[in-house]
């Protein structure tokens, strides 16, 4: 019972988890980038993790690793709504602040920029060998890889506030989100094209980034597939409490449902390549440009390490009109 006592003592003391989603929608786009690069970003924020080096990727006697760009959406319901968090939806937040009204129904959109990292403490466990496409398809079954969120740019207060408070997440609050995506109530949109605007602290016509990419409608080198558990690193306590040291973090995000999933091996088999994406990486002052600026080497044209796309199941459905008095 001692035992179990002092594990308890090492967890981070946190409330309400887990979280649940009512709602989820995201792309995950993969990219290419040298080991050396990411784990320089990386060493900016902790020590406790390095960058994965894919074997498959590896080029020129160097290795690489993986990075992602993961916009998503969703809901949750609070059960509680309190009509002061509609007053306050564009005020800007911070760690230190009071903790925000609760919104019955939440709508959320966030972008996670991540590098796919191990613990350091864990490398005997790491299974090095391990290809970029049995990653994204989900096939490292010791889950010691995961993405570090190096920065969430997220347009959505409560979200911000309680992903710094019981996710250690380096959440960042931007001006709201613009897109034109996938969806089930916008049927014939088949590409996926948002734009992430820049801090609250920042004029709104500056930006973060903006992508565009074809959707995985189907076809050669599409497979069906599912990442989880997703493990999510990031750092305890929340760098906004300027603590005297800070411990790596995970949690696992468990997604209930099909992915669709192209990788390098599945673009191969069938092929056909990955279609390209256009990044345009903003005007913001705002770090995450500056890594993006590292990790991709500027705006462009890139052609992913693979993509991995998601639409939670519909719930309800109610038709279109018609005349019922005949």
């Amino acid at each position: 019972m001692s035992g179990n006592d002092n594990i308890s003592k090492t967890m981070p003391s946190v409330g309400n988890a887990p979280f649940w989603y009512g709602s989820f929608s995201a792309v995950w786009v993969y990219f290419k980038v040298p080991v050396a690069t990411l784990n320089k970003i990386l060493a900016t924020q902790s020590s406790a993790l390095k960058a994965f080096p894919f074997d498959d990727l590896a080029a020129n006697g160097q290795e690489y690793g993986l990075m992602n760009i993961n916009f998503m959406t969703y809901s949750s319901d609070a059960g509680v709504n309190d009509p002061q968090s509609y007053a306050d939806i564009l005020q800007p937040i911070t760690f230190g602040d009071q903790p925000p009204a609760s919104m019955g129904i939440e709508p959320t959109h966030e972008c996670e920029i991540n590098i796919v990292s191990y613990a350091t403490a864990k490398a005997a466990q790491t299974p090095f060998g391990l290809t970029s496409s049995q990653f994204i398809e989900g096939r490292d079954h010791t889950k010691t890889l995961g993405n570090y969120r190096l920065w969430v740019p997220c347009d959505d207060r409560i979200a911000v506030y309680w992903g710094m408070h019981n996710f250690g997440e380096n959440k960042v609050m931007t001006h709201p989100f613009t897109y034109n995506n996938p969806a089930p109530n916008n049927p014939d949109r088949t590409i996926w094209d948002f734009t992430i605007p820049a801090p609250m602290d920042e004029p709104a016509t500056r930006t973060l980034l903006r992508l565009q990419m074809d959707d995985l409608v189907g076809g050669p080198g599409v497979i069906a597939s599912n990442q989880s558990e997703i493990i999510d690193f990031s750092l305890y306590p929340h760098p906004a409490t300027k603590p005297a040291s800070q411990r790596l973090v995970g949690s696992r995000r468990n997604v209930f449902g099909q992915f669709k999933c192209m990788t390098a091996e599945s673009a191969a088999v069938a092929g056909t390549p990955i279609s390209d994406c256009t990044i345009k990486l903003g005007n913001s002052a705002h770090p995450v440009v500056a890594d993006l600026n590292a990790m991709l080497g500027g705006s462009g044209q890139f052609s992913p390490a693979g993509v991995m796309t998601y639409h939670s199941a519909p719930v309800v459905a109610e038709s279109s009109l018609y005349y019922a008095d005949v």
